[in-house]
């Protein structure tokens, strides 16, 4: 397996320079113009990252051998090392020296990597310490789920992990209350429960969590809706609920 892959649009690209992440290769869509564009010569040129404009057509034939989306690319692909993925007690470590109470998101077999990259977004911007993804039926960190992320998948450590039920046993012996989501739970996801070291569980979009993760929650919270749909998007949901607990945190501070 390649220990590099390509990430694509102005925003993630910038913010692996920013994150000092190695990139090996910059390609160009002949034409492509705009700040951020020259901004990316500029910092190629000054750190000797080679960089090759291209005509459409080779352009979108390398979109199409690296798996890329064919549109939303801005004009941009770069080759990149893959970032390594935290054993579970480094991320448990590294949290605990970020915040007394920290904050970890658990992705229970999440699929689609559109979804992935928009609740690494939230969880970054809302200063959580990391993801906790499973290494089967779950996305796993694709350049999709980097563009959709806008950069935060450059920012925020994630830990791949072969069992769910033994991460959780250790996150829990490790001071964690487990929090998941349920449009039957009983509590709402503004009651005042998240005074402590938090890993918030979301669901598969179609299914939502596992039963047997179900029961492995400490609480189960709901997000009240009011029009006819049943449910929100797994990210929506995440998004939410991600900043009433750090609005509850930065109160209780």
């Amino acid at each position: 397996m390649s220990n590099k892959f390509y990430i694509y649009g102005r925003k993630p690209i910038q913010a692996a320079f920013k994150a000092e992440s190695n990139i090996s290769k910059i390609f160009i869509l002949f034409g492509t113009k705009g700040e951020e564009i020259d901004s990316i010569f500029s910092y190629a040129r000054k750190n000797n990252i080679p960089l090759t404009t291209y005509d459409k057509g080779k352009f979108q034939n390398l979109l199409i051998s690296a798996g890329l989306e064919k549109e939303n690319h801005q004009g941009v692909i770069a080759l990149r090392e893959i970032g390594m993925s935290l054993p579970i007690q480094q991320l448990v470590d590294e949290a605990y020296y970020k915040s007394e109470k920290p904050v970890l998101v658990l992705l229970d077999e999440i699929q689609d990597p559109h979804n992935l990259g928009s609740i690494a977004r939230s969880a970054e911007s809302a200063g959580c310490a990391g993801l906790i993804l499973p290494d089967s039926k779950s996305s796993p960190v694709t350049p999709v789920a980097f563009k959709t992320s806008a950069g935060a998948l450059e920012y925020l450590p994630y830990s791949t992990v072969k069992s769910i039920s033994n991460t959780v046993k250790y996150l829990k012996d490790n001071g964690f209350w487990v929090i998941g989501t349920s449009s039957e739970a009983e509590k709402v996801y503004t009651d005042n429960i998240y005074d402590v070291p938090i890993v918030l569980v979301i669901g598969n979009e179609g299914k939502g969590i596992r039963s047997y993760l179900q029961k492995e929650c400490d609480i189960m919270v709901k997000i009240p809706t009011y029009g006819r749909t049943e449910s929100l998007n797994a990210s929506v949901s995440a998004g939410i609920i991600l900043f009433e607990i750090m609005r509850q945190k930065n109160i209780s501070n």
